[in-house]
């Protein structure tokens, strides 16, 4: 091979292999990217999460300070939902219902149908995350289940809590989402809560249990839990 042909080869490979790199590096950014903008949306749906939840707990409740801190609530849930990015990252447009679930704060199955909505889209982040590399973020979707069956709970108690006795039908929704609990694990503090709620309020002749002290004996829990799941993605 003369020297021009052997330069001219030594040229192109330096091109392929510039081009080669050059790829890899935009592929490299564009995942990066991508990553960081699930992640951020993963962020977003556990404060979007935490805070309808804490709405749908205070929904049927009309003393002033409940009153107070749920249109708190709803200011803040207000900032959550804008530039929803659903369409950006192929995620429903679950912010379209809240505007009327603004309106209806007393609705708890409105509620539990949009948190469903949510952790749907919390549970296909995860396993976008996951196909990315974020190995951590494994079993995201399994804990905020977890989390909403005890933040139901607190929302069904403090309901249960405005009669003098738990009406039979939300009874038997307390005592299946305690079976639930008490399935999947044997957490001290959630066996202490649990054998409080039946012994003041779900099995009681008479409930012990006001409706802000419901509201104020979960949170803590609920509270915790998710601050681990928090740190988990991190």
């Amino acid at each position: 091979m003369s020297y021009t042909g052997l330069t001219l080869l030594l040229l192109l490979v330096t091109l392929l292999a510039l081009g080669y790199w050059l790829t890899h590096r935009a592929e490299n950014r564009q995942l990066k990217a991508s990553k960081e903008a699930d992640t951020e949306t993963v962020q977003r749906c556990l404060d979007l999460l935490q805070t309808l939840q804490k709405h749908r707990g205070l929904g049927t409740q009309q003393d002033a300070e409940s009153i107070a801190q749920r249109n708190a609530l709803a200011q803040q849930l207000d900032g959550l939902w804008l530039n929803w990015p659903g369409a950006s990252l192929q995620l429903p447009p679950l912010q379209q219902h809240w505007p009327q679930l603004r309106r209806k704060p007393a609705d708890f199955d409105a509620h539990c149908r949009l948190i469903e909505a949510l952790l749907e889209v919390i549970e296909h982040l995860e396993d976008r995350l996951y196909r990315q590399g974020h190995f951590r973020i494994r079993g995201l979707g399994e804990a905020c289940r977890s989390l909403e069956d005890l933040a139901r709970l607190r929302g069904l108690v403090v309901r249960a809590a405005n009669y003098q006795r738990c009406p039979h039908g939300l009874q038997m929704q307390l005592r299946f989402l305690c079976n639930r609990l008490l399935d999947q694990e044997q957490d001290p503090p959630l066996l202490a809560l649990i054998e409080r709620l039946q012994s003041d309020l779900i099995e009681s002749p008479q409930i012990r249990l006001a409706p802000a002290e419901c509201f104020a004996l979960l949170t803590p829990l609920i509270e915790q839990r998710l601050q681990g799941i928090r740190l988990n993605i991190d």
